[in-house]
């Protein structure tokens, strides 16, 4: 019985994922022409698709192009408008949930470049409309927030840590460490002061959390990661700020305000991760409270670590396959 539920779990990790960010980039031609490049996440080919609406001037020309690159399947199409620019009109998106990362535009006309992210909140984008810098900071305030969140190898990370640390002082930290060094190389990567092929460092990252889950059921306290956990965190944050400076890039920054761009997903990376480890910490009282689980706390982190280890190990063969 614990074997099935832990395939069932595994299963449910592998493919429950939270739709991914598609992107959509309006190019404006000449005499009212408009190239479309929409992409979406491979990962998100089975899930239920989107509407994109353009304005009642526009009609979408039979002719496209399907492919897929680089993760995505890419649909290339073209518009053709009556009037000689998208300027003033609205798109807008259908079938967008709350639990959607959502869509980012991008409308590029004689070299200048709009972008802004719908939601189920806030599904449409009026071309002319220019964001506040307080629009600007939470739209990526929520991106960082969304992605540490739908990251499972990054809350399997922090699990892991959990699991490991065995007093709050310990554990302020780690979680210190983590946060320092992850925003060193999120900051650094994403203004390219530094690059690392994604490959690489996705595959680093499934590591570190295969060694975190080794240390869990090694149960040796006198290990030398056992004694210095925070500089172990450390170490590892400095991988993981290297793949969210990944998803960062692939957003992408907005070029007049880059830095409050990078300040506020890293905040909502901090404010997603406070809100994991609040809830585990939770969890895990509320489960001591209860003598049925208190009695086999030690067989239900065994269980667990047996668990994500097993699928850290398949996304570390996966990433070095993908080399």
């Amino acid at each position: 019985m614990k074997t099935l539920w832990m395939l069932l779990l595994c299963s449910y990790l592998l493919h429950a994922h939270q739709t991914g960010l598609s992107y959509i980039q309006l190019t404006q031609k000449p005499h009212g022409e408009v190239a479309v490049v929409y992409k979406k996440p491979l990962e998100d080919s089975q899930a239920k698709g989107i509407s994109i609406n353009f304005p009642a001037s526009c009609h979408r020309m039979e002719t496209k192009n399907i492919s897929v690159k680089n993760g995505f399947i890419v649909e290339l199409f073209s518009l053709t408008c009556s009037h000689s620019t998208l300027k003033g009109s609205r798109i807008w998106i259908d079938g967008l949930v709350s639990s959607d990362k959502g869509v980012i535009i991008y409308y590029q006309e004689d070299g200048i470049t709009k972008s802004r992210l719908l939601r189920a909140s806030r599904p449409f984008m009026l071309i002319d409309d220019t964001r506040s810098l307080l629009q600007l900071f939470r739209e990526y305030m929520e991106l960082g927030f969304f992605h540490i969140l739908s990251g499972y190898d990054h809350l399997l990370f922090l699990f892991a840590l959990l699991l490991l640390v065995e007093n709050l002082k310990v554990l302020l930290y780690s979680i210190t460490a983590f946060t320092i060094s992850h925003s060193i190389t999120l900051g650094l990567s994403a203004l390219h002061l530094i690059a690392v092929p994604i490959p690489f460092v996705e595959a680093m990252i499934a590591l570190s959390i295969v060694v975190l889950y080794r240390e869990v059921l090694s149960g040796d306290r006198d290990s030398l990661s056992r004694r210095h956990i925070p500089l172990m965190t450390l170490l590892f944050g400095l991988l993981h700020g290297l793949g969210f400076a990944s998803a960062l890039v692939q957003i992408g920054l907005p070029e007049h305000d880059i830095l409050s761009a990078l300040l506020s997903f890293n905040i909502g990376i901090e404010l997603g991760q406070l809100l994991f480890v609040v809830t585990i910490v939770f969890v895990a009282f509320v489960c001591n409270t209860l003598a049925c689980f208190r009695d086999k706390k030690a067989e239900i982190e065994q269980i667990l670590a047996y668990i994500f280890g097993t699928l850290s190990s398949f996304w570390l063969i996966e990433r070095v396959l993908s080399f």
